[in-house]
């Protein structure tokens, strides 16, 4: 069995810096303890990430760089252009490409393209955590999926069943 970790990055600073663009956005504070918060309830699951795949965005780079810091260990991690406010079929492709023969792997980037992902991916699964997926994804949330595929090459959205979706809230 696989596991697919999907993560919104944190919470970042509203606006464009001085200077940069949506590209340069920081995380703030809370959002970089919400991340350490989700690396820690990954280090404690059956099948943790033991590969990361992230957007090019310096608040998806933080978010990594703090969910490391909470789960205890560095990561190998990949940083990948198409899951910068990738569609779900970009975020997909994204994992059947670089995921080769991890057991989990945790991607982070962007709503709406995480949303949406977890929506598609999410239709199998107990019937409470998938309506609470159904209605919002905040940052710093973390929807989890079990499949039975092989390889990620073969990871198709019928595939998965959503096993966990957590949001920073409840981990206060």
């Amino acid at each position: 069995m696989r596991r697919l970790y999907l993560m919104r990055h944190g919470k970042a600073e509203a606006g464009m810096p001085p200077g940069g663009g949506d590209l340069d956005r920081a995380l703030v504070d809370r959002g970089r303890k919400e991340s350490r918060w989700m690396g820690a309830f990954c280090r404690d699951q059956a099948q943790p990430p033991t590969l990361i795949l992230c957007s090019p965005s310096r608040r998806t780079v933080e978010t990594c760089e703090a969910f490391c810091e909470g789960f205890g260990e560095d990561l190998p991690r990949r940083i990948v252009d198409g899951i910068y406010m990738g569609s779900p079929s970009a975020l997909l492709y994204a994992v059947a490409e670089a995921g080769g023969d991890e057991p989990g792997v945790l991607l982070i980037g962007h709503n709406p393209g995480i949303h949406a992902t977890a929506l598609a991916l999410g239709r199998r699964g107990p019937g409470p955590v998938q309506r609470r997926l159904s209605t919002r994804f905040p940052t710093a949330a973390l929807a989890v999926f079990e499949t039975g595929v092989d390889a990620w090459a073969a990871f198709r959205a019928e595939s998965a069943a959503l096993a966990a979706f957590k949001i920073p809230k409840e981990m206060r």
